[in-house]
């Protein structure tokens, strides 16, 4: 006799698929779950990076950094303008060119100091510090640099000589690296440590030559006011001077100067009253001492980085 109940069995049979699909159904919306729930945490995460941004990309704060990289761009632009007038371009010029103009400024300059006066320690050896190319010629790469270089040297004697300075003593220039000179190596900008950085392109560069001369005050004076206002980037890196009297007047020339002879029989008599000196008469103990100045100058020149349209 067979006791199975077909009833039984069928409600068995719905339950185990029952099961099965329920199951299937909770892993689905599970791993659903899972990945919404991940996608809702990275937009979190980028939300709130972009919120702790500074400035945050909102539509005013993007209309701000607009504004204020239009007025960037405007205030480079009038700087670099300033900057390209006080440079002089780069010429194309040949090394035969380069030698007849030095030697024709020699010639000019050597004229001009003795129409004012002024004296050369050494007239037969003076060359604007290009004794170099009295008799060589520069390499082609070097021509153009060193005509940028003469022109700016050319500048300053002008003033020496103008403000009629008692004497030029030596111009000694350093050679330029299109000559084979020494470049000044780049100050390596901060980064992290242990991460390479990129080199910046090199935007300043200064070439140095050194000016000795003899004045007083009054034209030391002129001559530096000069040199900073020119219209050549110049900067005067290093100064010495060496004061030409190294002792004041004595007291007792001084006093020598102005003692008056006792009167004869030795008997001493009352002082008459010294009438005032006239006034260019009167000798001055300080500021017309000859002064031996070394002025060290730097042309600067910049070069702009290519900027991004």
């Amino acid at each position: 006799m067979n006791w199975r109940n077909p009833f039984l069995n069928a409600y068995l049979a719905v339950t185990v698929i029952g099961a099965g699909a329920l199951g299937y159904f909770l892993y689905s919306s599970y791993s659903h779950f899972a990945e919404v729930s991940d996608t809702y945490d990275s937009q979190v995460a980028k939300l709130q990076q972009l919120q702790n941004r500074t400035p945050f990309p909102s539509d005013e704060n993007n209309q701000a950094y607009a504004k204020l990289t239009a007025q960037y761009r405007a205030e480079y632009d009038k700087l670099l303008a300033r900057v390209t007038k006080m440079q002089k371009p780069l010429e194309a010029i040949t090394p035969q060119t380069f030698q007849d103009r030095l030697r024709t400024y020699v010639t000019e300059v050597l004229a001009s100091a003795k129409e004012n006066g002024v004296k050369f320690a050494d007239e037969s050896t003076f060359y604007l510090g290009f004794d170099k190319y009295r008799d060589n010629l520069p390499s082609n790469e070097a021509a153009s640099a060193l005509a940028r270089e003469l022109d700016a040297i050319r500048l300053v004697v002008d003033k020496l000589v103008a403000f009629k300075v008692t004497q030029i003593n030596k111009i000694d220039r350093q050679p330029l690296p299109e000559e084979g000179g020494a470049q000044p190596e780049p100050t390596p900008p901060p980064g992290r440590p242990g991460r390479p950085v990129a080199e910046s392109p090199k935007i300043i560069s200064a070439n140095s030559f050194d000016i000795s001369f003899v004045s007083d005050q009054i034209r030391l004076r002129q001559v530096l006011n000069a040199t900073v206002t020119a219209d050549t980037f110049l900067i005067i890196r290093n100064l010495n001077i060496q004061n030409g009297e190294l002792e004041g007047p004595k007291r007792a020339e001084a006093a020598a100067e102005g003692a008056t002879p006792p009167p004869e029989g030795g008997e001493t008599a009352a002082a008459p009253a010294t009438p005032a000196a006239p006034a260019d008469s009167i000798r001055l103990l300080v500021g017309r001492e000859p002064l031996t100045t070394i002025l060290r100058i730097e042309m600067i020149t910049f070069t702009p980085p290519a900027t991004r349209k």
